[in-house]
C-alpha cells in the first residue's frame, strides 16, 4: 500500500514520500513486502560483501517490524525505502538514508544500497541513490551525505561516482573480509556541492 508522508520542516508541511524517478518508486517498507525482502537479504550475491544475510523468515520479521518502527520516530532519522520498478511493479531491492545527529537540519546522513542481482549494471542503483541524495539536501536538508565500501566492491564505488560523490578516505587493511584484510573507501557530497 503506497501512501504519502508528511514532514514539518520550518514550519512548512510537506508530502514527500512516495519517491518517483524515470523508472523507479521509492517507498516505505510494508509487512507484506516480507518476502522481497527476505529474498534481497538471504541472496548471498547481494549480500556477498556483507554481514547481513537473514538465515530464516524469522529474522525478515523481526527487521521489518524495527523499520516500521522507525519510520514512526519524531523526528525520523531512518528512511530504508523499497525500491519497485515502475513498469513491472517488481521489488528490486533497498535504499536508505541515515541521519546521524538531531536535529535532522544541518545533520549528516549515511547513503546504502542493497539490489537483487538481476537489476545490476542497469543504472537502477544510482537513479536510486540520486533520488534520496535529493531528498536528504532538498527535504531533510542535511549537510552532508556519505556512502563507504570496501574498496574491492568497485560495482558499489562506481554508484557513489556516478552520484557526483567526491572520495574522502582510502582506509588501509581496514576491515576483515573473508579471512583477508581489506582497504574500506568512503565517499561524500555536501549540500554546497549538490546545489552547485
Amino acid at each position: 500500500m503506497l501512501y504519502r508522508q508528511s514532514l514539518k520542516l520550518g514550519g512548512a508541511k510537506m508530502s514527500y514520500l512516495p519517491l518517483k524517478t524515470e523508472r523507479l518508486l521509492l517507498r516505505d517498507l510494508c509487512e507484506s513486502d516480507i518476502n522481497s525482502v527476505h529474498n534481497l537479504y538471504s541472496n548471498s550475491q547481494s549480500m556477498y560483501f556483507l554481514d547481513l544475510p537473514h538465515a530464516n523468515i524469522e529474522h525478515t520479521q523481526e527487521h521489518i517490524k524495527e523499520a516500521l518502527e522507525k519510520n514512526e520516530k519524531d523526528p525520523r532519522t531512518c528512511y530504508e525505502l523499497a525500491v519497485i520498478l515502475k513498469d513491472t511493479n517488481e521489488f528490486m531491492g533497498i535504499v536508505e538514508l541515515d541521519v546521524e545527529f538531531e536535529p535532522i537540519i544541518d545533520s549528516r546522513a549515511d547513503l546504502s544500497y542493497f539490489f537483487l542481482p538481476e537489476f545490476w549494471h542497469k543504472g537502477y542503483a544510482t537513479e536510486a541513490s540520486k533520488a534520496l541524495i535529493k531528498f536528504g539536501f532538498e527535504v531533510l536538508q542535511v549537510n552532508k551525505i556519505t556512502a563507504g565500501c570496501l574498496k574491492c566492491n568497485t560495482a558499489s564505488e562506481k554508484v557513489m561516482i556516478q552520484c557526483n560523490m567526491q572520495k574522502e578516505a582510502d582506509f588501509k587493511k581496514h576491515c576483515k573480509f573473508k579471512g583477508e584484510w581489506q582497504n574500506r573507501i568512503e565517499y561524500a557530497i555536501l549540500r554546497d556541492e549538490y546545489f552547485q
